[in-house]
Formats: C-alpha cells, sequence, structure tokens
C-alpha cells in the first residue's frame, strides 16, 4: 500500500513563506546625518524561538551588549502544525492531470497525473528579535498592510500543477520583553505574528495511457 515518493510540496511551501519576509529593512537614525538614516536589512531563517535566544545569549569573547546590539533586529520562523482541512476536500475519485505536449500540441491520451490531493492548513510562527521598540514597530509596519485579511502567493508545488494559488492568513500577534540579569543588561525585543496558509499535499505522480475509443472501432471495422 505505502511507497516512497517526494513532492518536496511541505519544502517549498516553507522556503516561499520564508521568502516573502526576505526583503525587511528597519532604519537607525545616522549620527553624522540626521537626514540621511542607515537602513539595516533585517536577515530571517528557519529556526525555533528558544534555540535563537539561546545562541544569543550563550557566552562570548565580546560583552553581552555589544553582541546582542550587533546581532539584532533578527527574524525566525518554524512550522508549527499542520491540519487536514475537510472543507476544502475533492472528490476522491477526481485526479489531477497534465497532458504531454509533443510538437506544441497537447496530446490528451498521456501525461502525468496524480490521484491523491488533501488540502491542508500549514500554521507558521514568525518571531521578530530586536534591541529597540522601533525596530519591532517598523517590523510589524511592513508586515500588517499586506495581511488584509490574507495575502495570495503562487507556487508550483508539484511537476503536474505549476500555479497553485495558496491564501496566507495573519491569525494572530504577540509583543513581550525579555531580560536577562539586573536591569542594567541589554534587553531583547520578542515578538511573533501567527500565520495559516492553506496549501495542499499530494500523493504520488504517475504516467497515464489512455486508447481512444473511436480509433479502436475504425481499426475493427478495417479488419
Amino acid at each position: 500500500m505505502f511507497q516512497y515518493f517526494y513532492n518536496k510540496s511541505l519544502r517549498k511551501l516553507v522556503v516561499g513563506f520564508g521568502a516573502l519576509f526576505n526583503n525587511i529593512v528597519v532604519e537607525h537614525a545616522n549620527p553624522d546625518n540626521v537626514n540621511s538614516p542607515i537602513p539595516i536589512r533585517v536577515p530571517i531563517t528557519y529556526a525555533p524561538q528558544e534555540k535563537f535566544i539561546r545562541r544569543l545569549l550563550e557566552p562570548s569573547s565580546i560583552t553581552d551588549g555589544t553582541r546582542i546590539e550587533t546581532q539584532l533586529p533578527k527574524l525566525s520562523y518554524i512550522i508549527s502544525s499542520i491540519t487536514p482541512d475537510n472543507s476544502r476536500r475533492r472528490n476522491k475519485l477526481s485526479s489531477i492531470r497534465k497532458q504531454n505536449i509533443v510538437n506544441n500540441v497537447c496530446t490528451p491520451t498521456s501525461g502525468e497525473e496524480i490521484l491523491e490531493q488533501v488540502p491542508i492548513n500549514v500554521q507558521f510562527s514568525l518571531f521578530i528579535y530586536t534591541r529597540h521598540i522601533d525596530d519591532t514597530l517598523q517590523i510589524f509596519e511592513q508586515i500588517i498592510p499586506y495581511f488584509n485579511p490574507d495575502h495570495i502567493i503562487t507556487m508550483s508545488l508539484n511537476d503536474v500543477q505549476s500555479e497553485i494559488k495558496i491564501p496566507i492568513t495573519m491569525v494572530g500577534n504577540n509583543m513581550s520583553e525579555r531580560f536577562d540579569g539586573d536591569f542594567s543588561n541589554r534587553r531583547i525585543n520578542i515578538s511573533s505574528i501567527t500565520f495559516i496558509a492553506k496549501s495542499y499535499i499530494y500523493g504520488p505522480e504517475r504516467t497515464y495511457t489512455n486508447i481512444d475509443a473511436n480509433l479502436i472501432d475504425i481499426n475493427l471495422d478495417l479488419d
């Protein structure tokens, strides 16, 4: 019953979600020129919050305050959950097909198909780490306007379908501060935003071949 296959549907979704926040920039005041702020690109990586904080606070040859100051702001994200969405489930008897192309002409009798398409809701958690609260507010303002109420991305999740529209909805956010040691130490502002992506997981791909019934009748008449 079970066989190995891997369409990389989830992997492509993870990469596509992270790419949405790949160009976030914050600006810091320039002490040499107040009219020319310093832009700082915010890097993003796939990592859980606990691991990221531990990496920031682990001992270093430079002081804690200097290390945090130079490493922040940053973004990280993870998949929080994957659940089937029965409200979008298709008829199990239907399949997704892609016809072969020969000499720039589609051939209706052969191609590739996928028999299983399972709609899923993928929950992502995006974490924001900053030293200054103004950096957090800048990042929030660059994200929230694009999810009103959702943002649709178009992806190729398998070899049969080249364009699949995936709505991504923002469902919640949280802001907090973390202190380690006494109040003279540097602080870390940690915020999180939760998203739901309405995507799909697919079964194995296979080659199909259909024989045209009209051709069979013609061959029988000729015999």
